[in-house]
């Protein structure tokens, strides 16, 4: 059902809050199976492991690593996968999804040992570019809101 509005400002408190929930809702969810695409076929497909262990589920392809935050009618996603503790490297905290993406860098996270992983493998850049290319966060933002009860055109 449709809202009434005789005051303007309360109509736009009322499309504030509604675009902001949607973009908490449906679109971290568009935005996250898209990263999840990209972090399976960028990093986890690219190659196996053997000076380590992946940590399953719970490392890099943990959908809960990826999060957001709504500012200002927009959205910030991250991922805030940790370093794994304890496995003899240099790095620790939030910050792994930067390496893999960027690869060792002398200004950021760095690789303790060698190997092929020491390359980028850009899976956010290249989340980023299949969200400016496509118009699925567009279509989630637009089905969020229908599902409000806003008419979309």
């Amino acid at each position: 059902m449709k809202n009434i509005y005789d005051d303007l400002d309360e109509l736009l408190k009322d499309m504030c809050s509604d675009i902001e929930d949607t973009l908490m809702d449906e679109v971290l969810d568009e935005v996250r199976n898209i990263e999840m695409k990209h972090i399976q076929r960028d990093v986890l497909s690219t190659y196996t492991p053997t000076i380590y262990e992946r940590r399953g589920a719970y490392g890099i392809g943990d959908p809960n690593n990826i999060v957001g935050e709504v500012r200002d009618m927009s959205l910030e996603v991250d991922n805030i996968t940790r370093f794994r503790e304890g496995y003899g490297t240099s790095n620790h905290g939030i910050g792994l999804a930067d390496l893999i993406n960027d690869g060792d860098r002398l200004d950021g996270y760095y690789y303790d040992y060698p190997g092929v992983f020491n390359l980028p493998r850009p899976f956010i850049d290249n989340t980023q570019e299949e969200i400016d290319k496509t118009d699925r966060v567009d279509r989630a933002l637009e089905k969020g809101l229908k599902r409000r009860g806003h008419d979309i055109g």
